[in-house]
């Protein structure tokens, strides 16, 4: 994989590994666009408030994590996505949300054949799309792919984290459902993942595949108060 990141706070080229969904399949989040994308894969199940708009608003933290590890009791992190916004999709699957209607049914648009398409083959619905931030829109708070030293994923044991947060991460691994968390939760859970971060993985990623053996991803929402943990095949690039 190349692209670009953060080491010591100073932006540089890079080429590494990073764990993403299967590549042809359903990539989501979606991490090769200007913009990383998030729409099928549990985002229905996120809380929404009122019920038909998305609760999880500019400013919320999504962790994706590894659900096999954390059958194990270890949070192995892939991903952290700082949600910009949240698009939203036509009614009765008409299309797609208004600032990706150029992409719609477009063969040369990676975002058609690679993410958006998938509703319309029946495979998933399209309700909303949460649109990333990125360190190029806001230096304080963005979205990265968490590298370790060792040139791996950030992880850690569970039972590091306060007893609370704990208990709440694996109340909801069977099944892999969102678990409300609090700011506080969500403060000391990217606290932790910074401390273990030596690359922060953070655009302009093109590929090579390297095909690994299908695990789980784990997706956690803090600042919107919870996280969410789901069932999806990653490689590494």
């Amino acid at each position: 994989m190349h692209g670009q990141v953060l080491i010591n706070n100073q932006v540089t080229d890079w080429k590494g590994h990073v764990w993403v969904d299967s590549p042809g399949g359903n990539e989501d989040p979606f991490v090769f666009s200007q913009r990383w994308l998030y729409s099928y894969c549990h985002a229905t199940q996120l809380k929404r408030s009122p019920s038909n708009t998305a609760y999880v608003t500019g400013g919320s933290y999504l962790f994706f994590c590894s659900g096999d590890a954390a059958n194990q009791g270890v949070i192995q992190l892939d991903t952290v996505f700082v949600v910009d916004h949240a698009a939203i999709w036509p009614n009765n699957q008409q299309g797609l949300p208004e600032e990706f209607q150029q992409d719609y049914e477009n063969p040369k648009s990676d975002l058609w054949e690679r993410h958006f398409k998938y509703p319309f083959l029946g495979q998933h619905q399209g309700k909303y799309t949460y649109v990333s931030r990125h360190w190029f829109d806001n230096k304080d708070e963005y979205s990265f792919s968490p590298i370790s030293e060792s040139g791996e994923r950030v992880a850690f044991d569970i039972n590091v984290l306060n007893p609370n947060l704990q208990s709440l991460v694996a109340s909801r691994i069977k099944g892999k459902y969102p678990v409300l968390l609090s700011e506080e939760d969500k403060t000391e859970l990217l606290k932790l993942t910074l401390s273990l971060t030596n690359v922060q993985v953070i655009g302009n990623l093109t590929q090579q595949y390297k095909k690994i053996s299908s695990i789980d991803c784990c997706k956690s929402n803090c600042k919107a108060s919870y996280v969410n943990i789901v069932e999806g095949s990653k490689q590494t690039c």
